[in-house]
Formats: C-alpha cells, structure tokens, sequence
C-alpha cells in the first residue's frame, strides 16, 4: 500500500503541474520517475506543489470542494442546518444513520488518509534535501507540515484520531508490512501542537508576490493552532495563539456578502484559501452554487446556470435571523424564475418552490464560468471565526469579561451596519453559560454553511443533545464520530480500532 501511495505522490507532482494557478505551477513537459526526481532546488519545490494538490487532486468533487462527501458537508451532517435534497444523503444524516459501509461517510477519509502519508513522505525527502537557502528550505518544510496538520485537523474532528503514516522511516520502506497506530487524543494533539508551532517561526505572515497566495502563511497556520486548542479545550493555549494572530493585520471585510464574491478575491478577512479557476475546467475549480441552486433559477446578469438542486437551510434556522442583519443577503427566498417569458421574481418559501429551506449562496456568480466550474477561492478560513473563537476561549477562561463582548460585537457591527441598538452588553449576561450559548448561536449567524456547526455543537456538548430535541432517535453519545471505513477495518488486520458504538 506504502509503494502504491509514494508512487501516487509523484503523480499527484505530475497533475500538479497542469492543475494549480501561479508560481506553484512551473511548466515542465519531461516526465517524473522515483530514479531521477528529486535532484533539483525546483523538484524539491515541485514536491511542495504536488502535496497542495491533494487538497482537490484530480476533479473538483470530494475533498474540499461542495459535493456531499467533502469536507464542508460532513461538517454540517446531523446538524440543525442542513437539508439535502438526494434522498440517499439525506437520511443518513438526517437520522445518524452513519455506517461504516456507506460512501458518504467514507470518501473523504479514503481520500486524505493517503494524503498524509504523501505529506510525510515529503518531509522525508525535504529533510535530507541541500539547499542553497536554508531558508527556503525550512519554509517548504513548514507549509507541508501545515498541510498535514490541516488534513489530520479535519480528519480527527469527523472519525477521532485515524491511524496515519506520521514515522519517516516507515515511509521510506514501502516494501514494510506497517500498520500506524491510532494515537490518543492528548498524543494527536501534542504532534500537531509541535508540527503547527514550527510552521509558525518558518512562514512568512504574508507573501511579497500575489502569484503565491493560497500558500500556507503564519496565520494560517496559527488558526489552525487554535482551532485545535479550542476543540481539546485548552482555552488558555488558543487566547495566546489568537494574540499573534490578530497581529498579523487581518481585518473584516466591510460588505459580508463581498467576502466570497469573485471581484473581490484577496480580501483582507481571508486566512487561507484554496485559490479557483473558471478561465479552464481544472479540479481547482468551485463548484458550490451548482449543488444549491433550484432548476428554475434564472440568473438576471446572464451567467450560465447549472442547478443540481441539494443544499437548504431549514426555515427554522433562517427564522432565527433578525430581518435586518445583512447576512440574510446569502441566504435566498427570494428569486428569479422564467415565466411566460418573462424573468419573474418569486418568493420560494411561499410558493413552495423552497419547500425544505433557503438557498445558502455566499459565493457569487462568475460570468465567464460555464455555471458549474466557477473561479469563486474556496474559503477555509476567516479572520471573523477567529474572533469569535477568541471571545469563547476568553469566556471559558475568566466568565463574563468585556473584551469577548466587543469581539462579538465587532462581528455584529458589520451584521447591522454599525447599529448600536443591535449590539449586546455585559449586562446582558448572567453567567458563563448564557454568554457560551450566545456565542454558539452567533457563531450560527455568522459562519452558517460554512463547515463549522458540526464542530461548534459537539465543541460544546450539543451536538448529540440538539439532535435528541429534534426527535432524531438514531442521535446517540458515540455517533460524535463517523466511524472508519469497513475497508480501513479490513485492511488493518485485526490492528486498526474502530470507533465506540459501531
């Protein structure tokens, strides 16, 4: 398998050469083989791009991408803001219906587990790799360390610590019979805690050059930090790590709707991206408003429209927004349809043509995509859920305190078009608990369908409980974790765990 996967690794450098945008995509036409690459500074670098790759490797779906096994959607699944309209999607997370045989749960932990391994047969070659520019050298090293990490991130938060090739050694030895152990949360925690603090010292806070944006910079690399923190608890360790981010010169972007709008990329809120394409049809490109838009959907600018009509947001979470918080205007009711020839602007909640919920649409249109394949950047992460995030772990560290109330208040500011009226007070408050709660539903408010409510819920024990309310009689303690693929079990030999309860 560790042959297969080192193997595949040159092919994801290969792919990458015609799939990824800017400096990371040099033009090579020789092909790659493990006798003769690498040897240069410049394969060395193409090792680094070839590792981004795995973020979207070969197609646009999966991975982190809008498609029913990604990254985003199992980061809403079971959640109270996400209906689906296949069927074969919609009940499994509709009723925790999470079986270790079924794809949905599967795909993204068969595509990134491999992932890792790339990662670390990366370091393994970097780290023995002469460089002109120890510099240089140091900064590759971190941006793959960051890749791992992220994925690693992602990959606890669906299944628990999965078994993942973390040891140089065993990844050189493809030939080795090695089963990687499944780390303890503490020991899971501890390896990123010292991969992601490196990372940190060796990246630069920005890049002199737009062609390298998309790379891994400290303060992405530092979010990451602190969105571990923050699920392991460790509230003091993610007030710190937050400290140096908001010194990185991060801001908010003054118009919500704007964040994801093709015209206004590169924006100051954006912590890390994956940048998108819509000038050719490439695996880096967006494909979000194709899985929500209706079929009838027209569009008055006269971009194509492709409509796969999945994704809703239930009326119960879209009623829980104030009528005048302008992050309403990503959420659509309202919309235009051709009728009798004429564009016709329709209220699909009341015709029924919304039935199950409203259309989540932050990212924009792109008038020179072919309405599937848009050049929308993919956003992972935002300065606003960092502060956010900040106001809960100064909350969780010293209760009730001014300064989590003017972070939220910040977030609320732009929501209400500086509104002093809509802001909240410390008076507000009675305890630790009710700012908790407040906090968990701006969070909603804010980063709604954006892949973080599944986190936030089982962050603060909810996750299970909400479902309970909703009458979801499948929603037990265990099912916090999606279990691990029955290939994973069967391949392991009796030396892979799976999850509790499954």
């Amino acid at each position: 398998m560790k042959k297969t996967i080192i193997i595949s690794l040159i092919a994801s450098i290969a792919f990458s050469l015609i799939s990824c945008e800017g400096d990371l995509v040099p033009k090579v036409s020789n092909r790659l083989s493990a006798l003769d690459f690498p040897k240069t500074e410049e394969d060395y670098k193409l090792i680094v791009t070839g590792v981004y790759s795995q973020f979207r490797y070969d197609n646009a779906w999966f991975r982190y991408s809008s498609d029913p096994n990604s990254r985003l959607i199992l980061g809403e699944i079971g959640t109270d803001e996400l209906y689906i309209s296949w069927s074969w999607c919609q009940e499994p997370q509709k009723n925790f219906e999470f079986n270790p045989g079924y794809d949905l749960f599967n795909q993204f932990y068969n595509k990134m587990i491999p992932s890792v391994t790339k990662a670390t047969y990366a370091l393994a070659l970097l780290s023995s790799a002469k460089f002109s520019d120890e510099t240089i050298k140091k900064q590759y090293i971190a941006e793959v360390k960051c890749c791992r990490a992220m994925w690693m991130y992602d990959l606890e938060g669906f299944y628990g610590p999965p078994p993942v090739v973390l040891d140089s050694a065993s990844v050189m030895n493809p030939l080795q019979t090695y089963f990687p152990p499944r780390l303890s949360d503490s020991a899971y925690l501890a390896f990123l805690e010292k991969d992601l603090t490196s990372a940190i010292r060796d990246l630069p806070i920005q890049y002199p050059i737009n062609i390298d944006y998309g790379r891994f910079t400290k303060g992405a690399a530092a979010s990451i930090l602190m969105k571990l923190y923050m699920r392991h608890k460790e509230f003091a360790k993610a007030e710190l790590i937050s400290r140096e981010i908001l010194s990185y010169g991060y801001k908010l972007e003054s118009d919500y709707a704007k964040i994801w709008d093709i015209n206004n990329e590169k924006n100051g809120e954006l912590i890390f991206v994956l940048p998108a394409s819509s000038e050719e049809i490439t695996a880096n490109s967006n494909i979000y408003r194709a899985h929500v838009l209706p079929g009838d959907w027209i569009s008055m600018s006269g971009s194509k429209v492709v409509a796969y009509s999945g994704y809703r947001v239930p009326w119960s979470v879209y009623d829980k927004f104030d009528k005048t918080d302008t992050r309403l205007s990503t959420l659509f009711k309202d919309y235009y349809i051709m009728k009798n020839g004429v564009p016709t602007l329709v209220d699909g909640r009341r015709t029924g043509r919304l039935r199950n919920g409203a259309l989540p649409l932050k990212y924009g249109e792109d008038r020179k995509s072919d309405g599937l394949f848009t050049g929308n950047d993919v956003v992972l992460i935002r300065y606003a859920d960092i502060l956010l995030l900040r106001a809960e772990a100064l909350n969780e560290i010293n209760g009730l305190n001014q300064e989590s109330i003017d972070l939220i208040n910040q977030i609320r500011n732009r929501a209400f078009q500086n509104n002093v009226a809509k802001l909240v007070t410390l008076a507000q408050f009675t305890s630790k608990e009710a700012l908790r709660d407040y906090i968990l539903q701006e969070r909603q408010f804010e980063l709604l369908f954006e892949g973080e409510r599944r986190e936030d819920l089982i962050r603060q024990g909810k996750y299970i409980q909400f479902a309970q309310a909703r009458g979801v009689t499948g929603a037990v303690d265990y099912k916090v974790r999606y279990p691990l693929p029955s290939s994973a079990i069967i391949e392991g030999q009796g030396n892979i765990k799976q999850n509790d309860g499954y």
